[in-house]
């Protein structure tokens, strides 16, 4: 899941792990030893396809902020 940690991943990660899911954060900086999450890099397009072995879905809350001030140069590239 990329955005485990924000507002809305992680109230969403912890009914999944409530229910029994396997809950593995996607995060954009290097993996800990003996951390349990998968490296990504969205700016390069990488990821560790093998680390996503076994998973059934995949869950992208990854995005900006919601708590700083709305300017429309925010909402650029994105619809609605």
């Amino acid at each position: 899941m990329s955005g485990a940690t924000g507002l809305i991943g992680s109230a969403l990660a912890q009914r999944l792990t409530q229910g029994g899911h396997d809950v593995v954060p996607l995060v954009r900086r290097a993996t800990r030893p003996g951390e349990r999450a998968v490296a990504w890099d969205p700016a390069r397009g990488t990821i560790d396809r093998k680390a996503l072995a076994g998973c059934d879905a995949v869950v992208n809350l990854a995005g900006e902020s919601v708590f700083g001030r709305w300017r429309r140069s925010n909402a650029s590239g994105r619809a609605g």
